[in-house]
């Protein structure tokens, strides 16, 4: 399956490629030794108009296609899997604002993104339940904002008496201290059907800033320049207008999100693994042992050549995937194949193939690819998170099943 771009799609590769040429790559292992999140580099890519690409031209996007969302993300992360990540990364809830937001929601969450000023988060993942969403339990209540005020005149009017109360825990999630919202999905219906647990959950806006909200970054294997956080919800009240689309809807808004998310972080970690083939090439062709660049050696050359193989294997899926979801939701045509067994698809073998590629990068290298150094070190570290955020590689598998027996 060949992956043949119109002359629009290609000028976006082109623009990512030459931005994380240009600012990525120069600067990458500055961030990745200190642990910084790339502020600087995010400004950059804001101002090369290389954030919030899908978002409506209305709150400062292009509303470019998903298959021009997972160029951007390929190429960034082609450029360094860390920064590249983390830039990925900076949009994470900005999908279900910008499909089942308000005018003012937008507005005021949205446009902000575009212009690189502030990142987001999506909190879906628990301490306790992990992957199992429809198992969650953060709760949500409608309160009155008189009750929580021993003087009803300090009483928020323009929230007219009414808030959301929240109480949970989240884990792992993205930008979830340094991030100016994140839209948490919790349970605002407490009565729970044991046969459809997954009914009664929202999404809802949650400053970062809010009383009672707590984020500790965590300390991780690899994605350094990255960040994702543990956060609790201690009586955090927000508005009540701050709930996206309909009450009850959330665990179908997130079901959405996934299709999109699962694509798109399969592009990311395609990326990685050719950041880290290109440079496991380069070395090869410099590297001399026993009075020869060791790309001489036929055992290198089938290495390399099992790398790039696998990575246009997973290009095919990964674009295949993308273009599905953009001609159902873009173009209205009826596809025949599941989107979510796609997107399920994509992201299993992409991630797992990043895993690995990285691997025998390292092994090209040698003594040199286990050293801090290097790049391909961190790339080895950084590709192993693809296979368990945004769904595990064993939630990956369960869902195609899912999909083979008609259950989903």
């Amino acid at each position: 399956m060949t992956v043949e771009l119109t002359e629009a799609q290609r000028n976006v590769r082109a623009r990512a490629r030459a931005f994380g040429e240009e600012h990525i790559e120069p600067v990458a292992m500055s961030y990745v030794e200190s642990g910084e999140w790339p502020w600087d580099v995010y400004e950059r890519a804001a101002e090369a108009g290389l954030i919030g690409l899908p978002f409506e031209a209305e709150y400062g996007g292009q509303e470019a296609s998903l298959v021009e969302q997972c160029l951007v993300a390929e190429e960034f992360c082609r450029a360094d899997s860390s920064v590249g990540i983390a830039l990925h990364g900076s949009m994470t809830g900005c999908f279900v604002l910008s499909s089942f937001g308000t005018h003012e929601q937008k507005r005021r969450w949205l446009e902000p993104v575009t212009r690189g000023e502030i990142t987001t988060g999506i909190g879906l993942t628990e301490p306790d339940t992990g992957s199992a969403l429809s198992q969650l339990s953060t709760t949500a209540v409608r309160d009155s904002a008189e009750e929580a005020s021993a003087d009803p005149r300090e009483a928020d009017a323009s929230r007219d008496g009414d808030e959301w109360v929240i109480n949970g825990e989240k884990d792992w999630i993205a930008n979830g201290a340094s991030g100016d919202w994140v839209a948490t999905l919790c349970r605002t219906d407490p009565d729970v059907d044991p046969e459809k647990p997954h009914r009664g959950l929202s999404l809802i806006v949650v400053p970062t800033d809010a009383d009672g909200y707590e984020a500790e970054p965590r300390d991780r294997l690899g994605l350094d320049a990255a960040e994702h956080a543990r956060i609790s919800y201690d009586d955090v009240r927000v508005p009540a207008e701050n709930l996206l689309g309909e009450e009850g809807q959330g665990f179908y808004q997130t079901l959405a999100w996934l299709e999109h998310g699962r694509v798109d972080i399969a592009a990311a970690h395609l990326g990685m693994a050719e950041g880290a083939y290109d440079r496991a090439l380069a070395y090869s062709k410099e590297r001399e042992q026993g009075g020869r660049v060791i790309g001489d050696y036929q055992g290198m050359r089938w290495k390399l050549a099992d790398m790039r193989t696998s990575c246009q294997v997973a290009k095919s899926q990964v674009y295949h995937a993308a273009r599905l979801v953009d001609a159902a939701e873009r173009d209205g045509v009826d596809v025949e194949e599941s989107l979510i067994e796609q997107a399920s698809i994509a992201k299993l073998f992409a991630t797992e193939m990043a895993c690995d590629v990285a691997e025998e990068a390292v092994q090209v290298f040698g003594g040199k690819g286990f050293a801090r150094e290097n790049e391909v070190e961190h790339f080895y570290r950084d590709v192993k998170a693809g296979t368990i955020y945004e769904g595990t590689s064993e939630v990956q598998r369960n869902t195609i099943g899912k999909v083979l027996y008609d259950e989903l």
